[in-house]
């Protein structure tokens, strides 16, 4: 059996840090470095200091320390989990290409230009690159695409309900504008010209076609999305609520189990769940 060589990115981030626990429990991988910004204060510190907080053991893993810079790590592993911010995502991903290392990428407030620099970076590099690794989120995204393409706009208003934690920054957040999406392409229409985001600065009914996003930020919510198509005689939800945050864990470490193999492309939890 072999044992997948994972490195992390942000290994000290709420992701980073699930990450760390799920890498080390699971049999088939070990954790083959981390590292995190050059001014956190855990620098230098052994990985096994972290992990100790989630597993009732005194582990060591010798020769594994927190990193300043990510060269070694990419090196040193047979693919990296990113969960950090846009900014960092771009730096790892400059440093996938040099080293040919396979990247699995679940940051989520990626704009335009990000997404163009992954995609040109696929070409030489096998990259998983999905706003939501969960297996029931990734399903929830292709009912609402075929749902969609049933429930016209005509006939059906579509409107997201996208519900998080207090510290998200980025909103609507990746998974709902997946939604939108998915929304959109069932329709074949543009999510860009559809979607509507602030009913607070016009005066104006609501039109047709439109997708519309509701946004809540509050408390430590994993995360809850909800679609709604709604008729003039009834209504359809489709809801995924996330309990916490080991379901995004579990499906970022089976992408990077199974992209390892994989040729260079850019890839979605869709083609790694075979959907």
């Amino acid at each position: 059996m072999y044992i997948c060589k994972i490195g992390i990115s942000g290994c000290l981030g709420r992701m980073g840090q699930e990450l760390l626990k799920e890498i080390y429990l699971n049999p088939k991988t070990i954790i083959s470095g981390c590292f995190e910004h050059p001014d956190n204060d855990y620098i230098g510190q052994p990985i096994s200091s972290i992990i100790n907080k989630f597993v009732n053991q005194d582990i060591e893993l010798p020769n594994l320390n927190i990193e300043s810079k990510g060269e070694t790590t990419f090196k040193n592993s047979d693919v990296v989990i990113d969960f950090t911010t846009p900014k960092s995502t771009m730096q790892n991903v400059h440093l996938a290409e040099i080293s040919k290392t396979p990247i699995v990428i679940g940051t989520t407030g990626l704009n335009k230009e990000n997404l163009k620099i992954i995609e040109n970076v696929s070409k030489v590099v096998p990259i998983v690159q999905s706003a939501n690794m969960s297996i029931g989120v990734n399903l929830l995204l292709q009912i609402t695409e075929k749902a969609s393409k049933i429930l016209s706009e005509e006939n059906y208003d579509a409107e997201i309900s996208d519900t998080h934690h207090r510290h998200k920054i980025d909103a609507p957040s990746g998974t709902a504008l997946e939604l939108g999406n998915s929304i959109a392409r069932g329709r074949s229409v543009s999510l860009d010209e559809k979607k509507i985001l602030d009913r607070t600065s016009k005066k104006e009914s609501r039109k047709l076609g439109g997708i519309g996003f509701a946004i809540t930020r509050a408390g430590e919510i994993a995360g809850e999305h909800t679609v709604s198509f709604v008729s003039d005689n009834d209504r359809i939800d489709l809801t995924h609520k996330a309990n916490n945050r080991s379901i995004f864990v579990k499906g970022a470490v089976e992408a990077a189990k199974w992209i390892i193999d994989k040729p260079p492309g850019k890839y979605s939890m869709k083609h790694v769940l075979d959907l």
